[in-house]
């Protein structure tokens, strides 16, 4: 599944159903989804990481290069971050009703 859609990711006032399916875990799908994107993302950072600490750069270029990834990293994570806080947001807002 790609969290990506809008329609997975926002409530929909009329029909609610994705926020409350479950996978076998008992997580929403949107919340399984978004944890799942984090950590594709997270590894993805950590394997450029290692191949940039495996590199026969200088320390200047390396430093650079590192904190070019770094920004990198945060900006690809801060949209499913906001979504995740939204979506867990939404659930506690539901099981206090």
């Amino acid at each position: 599944m790609r969290v990506d859609d809008p329609g997975m990711c926002s409530p929909d006032a009329k029909n609610k159903e994705p926020w409350v399916q479950t996978e076998s875990s008992g997580l929403p799908l949107t919340l399984q989804a978004l944890i799942d994107i984090l950590v594709d993302i997270d590894l993805a950072y950590e394997r450029k990481c290692k191949e940039l600490n495996n590199s026969r750069l200088g320390a200047t270029l390396h430093y650079h290069r590192l904190e070019k990834l770094r920004v990198q990293h945060r900006e690809r994570r801060e949209p499913y971050v906001r979504q995740l806080m939204a979506l867990q947001d939404e659930l506690k807002t539901r099981s206090r009703s």
